[in-house]
This record gives structure tokens, C-alpha cells and sequence, in this order.
């Protein structure tokens, strides 16, 4: 029985900061790669993820299994294109190794959400998820999150979200008379917006929302129906942020406050 120990890099991490080509076979190899990455970029949660795969291989050959290790990894652009590649280079690793199952090792639920596809090629029995244990102080925690900020993933997951519904937020206050505080959010949504997504020229706003367009209509024609959930669940947001609006514009109480639980109460009810 030969056991596989698969670390996944979903977003090719590794190759885009080391310029290593995936797959990578062999614990040399992996060795190799995780002090690159290591030299590369120290506070990456990959060089973690790489040493614990090569760690466990270490402990399976210890105790006298026939064992391997290969890494794989994808694209920074997660989702369809990045799952492609690591489907490719999944079938090629496990048509060189041959292996009876596998140990898959990742660090973070992104990793992770590619476990289907190679629990439907190979038997997967074992799932470890690699945490770096941290207690931070205030003053690493400040610099944890000014560095988590300059990550362009976080900010396209989160500030520029965040940006969004605020700039909404503040435009739909802008009906009410007191229009100070809507001003104020919307200047903040557009700061964040504009750290977040990093625009060159109006010419570079139009280009990002024609691939937008061409990701949306790709997604239908394939019959991909997260695009639909996400256009319903947008719609329910809005309508539910326009309906809690509108109801504390209605409200008599001058308190901020009170406007602010009333827009927060109905529009998380809608």
C-alpha cells in the first residue's frame, strides 16, 4: 500500500514568489522549495504547509511505509483556472506516483475546497490543515494587519467589499437631511475602494469590467449556478440595505444611534 502526502497550493504561492514550476515529486524537491519560499518570503503560511507535508512523509518512511510527496499547485487566479491546472497536474502526479491513498496536507480552507476533486480520483484518509501558533501583542497585532493589508488578496476579498457597501451606505444616507455622516462614508468607501483595487486608468477600469463580463458569461454558458446565487444574494443585500435606509430616514429620533440600530434591525430582518 503506497501513501501519497499531497500539499496543495491553490493559488500557486510558491511558484509565483520562488519561480518553482509544480508538480513537485520527492522530498528533496519539497525540501527545496519550502527554504525558497522560506528565503522568499519568511511570514508565508505555504513554507508551514510544505515542511509539515515533508515532516509527515519523514514520519510514514519511519515507521516503514511506502510513501511519497508531491506538491501542486495552481493560479492566482483561484477558482476555475487555478482548480484546472491542479487537476492537471493531480492526474500527472498520480499517474508517476501510482499511489493507494493519500495524505493531503494544506494551510487554510481555500486549499482545502480543492479536497473533492482528489478524494474523486484516489482515496483521501487523512486531511491536515497547518495553523502557525502566534499571541500577538498590540503592537504585532497592528503590524499583522498594516501587512495583511498590503496582501492583494485580502484586499480584494475584504477592504474592497467593505469599501463597496459603504459607499452605498453613505450614498443611500445622503437622502436624509443630516448628510455629514453619508459624506464621511462615502469618502471612506472610496479610499478603501481605491487601495484595494489597484486602477491605473479609466481605460483599466473598463478592461477589468470586460473580463468581469467575459468570467460572468463563461460561468452561465458552463452552467456554473454560483453566479446566479451570487447576483440573488447581492440583490438581497442592497434591497435589505435600501429598506433599513429608508426606515431609519423615517425615524423621529435626532439620536445617531437609534438611526443606526433602526437601519441595522430592519434591514437584517428583510
Amino acid at each position: 500500500m503506497k501513501i501519497l502526502v499531497l500539499c496543495v497550493d491553490r493559488d500557486d504561492d510558491i511558484g509565483v514568489k520562488t519561480g518553482i514550476k509544480a508538480p513537485l515529486v520527492g522530498r528533496e524537491d519539497n525540501l527545496a522549495a519550502a527554504t525558497k519560499l522560506g528565503l522568499a518570503d519568511p511570514e508565508d503560511s505555504d513554507v508551514n504547509a510544505l515542511l509539515s507535508a515533508v515532516s509527515t512523509y519523514d514520519s510514514l518512511v519511519k515507521e516503514g511505509q511506502d510513501a511519497e510527496i508531491a506538491t501542486i499547485c495552481g493560479d492566482v487566479r483561484v477558482g476555475p483556472t487555478s482548480d484546472l491546472i491542479l487537476t492537471q497536474q493531480l492526474d500527472q502526479v498520480l499517474e508517476e506516483v501510482r499511489p493507494d491513498r493519500v495524505f493531503l496536507v494544506s494551510d487554510g480552507a481555500e486549499d482545502e475546497a480543492f479536497a473533492p476533486i482528489v478524494g474523486s480520483r484516489i482515496r483521501v484518509d487523512h486531511v491536515r490543515r497547518v495553523y502557525v501558533r502566534q499571541t500577538p501583542t498590540a503592537e504585532s497585532l497592528y503590524y499583522s494587519l498594516g501587512r495583511q493589508l498590503k496582501n492583494p488578496k485580502v484586499r480584494r476579498k475584504i477592504v474592497a467589499p467593505l469599501g463597496f457597501v459603504l459607499l452605498l451606505f453613505g450614498a443611500i444616507w445622503l437622502a436624509v437631511p443630516n448628510a455629514a455622516p453619508a459624506l464621511v462614508l462615502i469618502l471612506a468607501g472610496l479610499y478603501l475602494l481605491m487601495i484595494s483595487l489597484p486602477f491605473q486608468s479609466v481605460g483599466d477600469v473598463f478592461d477589468k469590467a470586460g473580463r468581469l463580463y467575459a468570467r460572468i458569461r463563461d460561468s452561465v454558458a458552463s452552467g456554473d449556478l454560483s453566479i446566479f446565487f451570487n447576483v440573488s444574494a447581492l440583490i438581497l443585500i442592497l434591497v435589505g440595505i435600501f429598506f433599513g435606509a429608508d426606515s431609519a430616514g423615517r425615524t423621529l429620533e435626532p439620536s445617531y444611534v437609534v438611526r443606526f440600530l433602526t437601519f441595522a434591525l430592519n434591514s437584517v430582518w428583510f
